[in-house]
């Protein structure tokens, strides 16, 4: 007679919400100077690609509950909405930045890049980014086969970049632009297949240096 034994919660598997949980305490404590800049993408890299409950674990158990705790208080303040308003100037979303649900980019003869092949996601995959530029180039960087409604975007005077994306993924990006564009550069692309081979050489080398030796 077989006889079922639970399973150990360091042998679980982690969710994307999991994961994302722990990359935001660990851009906390960086914040904090508890950890520099090099051993914070190492955890991110490891963070993300972590397949258990254990191996995320290991990557703050060196953190103070306190740490722990304003990184779900970050996490909960970010969920709605956030805004990037930009004049005669430059900015960029880049790494394991938080996306929320809904993202108001204001411009004004400003550059802006928004990388989402790292990002993290605080529920479902989805984002509803509201434009208000003007004589700017806003360039979005998206993982392959993410889905893109630009339906409810108004143009004037305006390029709208959009290669092919390519099928959609289960778990897709679902990205919806809406409000207005003028007189703008405004490019849609996917990462390069250089960049995600390197991407993933990355993550395996973080996952080999998390093994006990």
């Amino acid at each position: 007679m077989s006889q079922d034994f639970p399973v150990p919660r360091a042998e679980m598997r982690a969710s994307h919400e999991d994961r994302d949980i722990i990359v935001d305490q660990l851009r906390v404590a960086a914040g904090d100077g508890r950890i520099d800049g090099d051993e914070l993408d190492q955890r991110i890299e490891a963070a993300m690609s972590a397949r258990t409950y254990g191996e995320l674990d290991k990557l703050t158990k060196d953190l103070p509950r306190a740490t722990q705790q304003a990184g779900l208080a970050r996490r909960t303040e970010a969920q709605a909405s956030q805004n990037i308003t930009i004049s005669h100037g430059n900015t960029h979303k880049r790494g394991a930045w938080l996306v929320p649900r809904q993202l108001n980019v204001t411009v004004r003869h400003g550059n802006v890049l928004l990388d989402f092949t790292e990002a993290v996601f605080s529920g479902a995959r989805e984002v509803d980014m509201v434009l208000d530029v003007r004589h700017a180039n806003l360039r979005i960087l998206v993982p392959a086969g993410t889905v893109l409604d630009t339906s409810g975007l108004a143009t004037r005077h305006a390029n709208l970049g959009q290669p092919g994306l390519g099928p959609a993924a289960p778990d897709a990006i679902r990205l919806t632009l809406s409000g207005q564009a003028e007189h703008t550069n405004l490019r849609v692309r996917r990462l390069s297949r250089f960049a995600e081979r390197r991407r993933e050489r990355l993550a395996q080398r973080a996952r080999q240096q998390s093994l006990p030796r």
